[in-house]
């Protein structure tokens, strides 16, 4: 399917953090004609190379590398971790709850609750991988129902810090 190349870097295509967007890409015509015309209208992107590069480069606490968590598809489901876990590299974002109607039914989202960021008019969002103009996201279906600023939170910070410094770096960053 053409937009699935468009949104997927060739080195990345058997990510599995990109199952659930193929999924609704292949099985809802609504939502691949929403995504297209979204992607057409440079509203709808995928990762970026510097948005993979700030995940490569996270200090993390439970896993050997943040990539692994993507590539092995474990973001699908856990929306809540994944996006908090991101956000750790982005300035000046929120995370936001909600609704995202055509998740009903997933992997561990059975009524469509969702989580993802928002920054710097951008949502990015860790289950479609894509990175969605604000102003076009009501077409894709997010219904925001909260927005929280965890840059207020001195644990959140100073889980931020820890995430950031290249000093702490125990693992070598392999490129995948």
């Amino acid at each position: 399917m053409d937009i699935i190349r468009k949104l997927i870097d060739d080195d990345k295509l058997t990510y599995k953090c990109y199952d659930e967007l193929k999924r609704l890409l292949i099985s809802d015509e609504k939502f691949r004609k929403i995504i297209e015309e979204g992607y057409a209208q440079n509203m709808i992107r995928g990762f970026s190379g510097e948005l993979w590069e700030k995940i490569r480069s996270q200090n993390i606490r439970v896993i050997n590398n943040f990539v692994d968590v993507f590539i092995d598809g474990a973001n699908i489901g856990y929306c809540t971790v994944a996006a908090k876990q991101l956000s750790y590299s982005l300035d000046r974002c929120y995370l936001c709850g909600g609704i995202l109607p055509i998740l009903k039914n997933s992997k561990n989202c059975l009524d469509g609750s969702h989580t993802w960021i928002l920054c710097e008019g951008k949502i990015i969002d860790t289950t479609l991988m894509l990175i969605i103009d604000y102003q076009y996201s009501s077409k894709v279906g997010y219904i925001e129902e909260n927005r929280y600023d965890p840059n207020l939170d001195p644990v959140y910070t100073a889980a931020k810090e820890f995430t950031r410094d290249p000093n702490l770096r125990i693992i070598p960053n392999k490129k995948r």
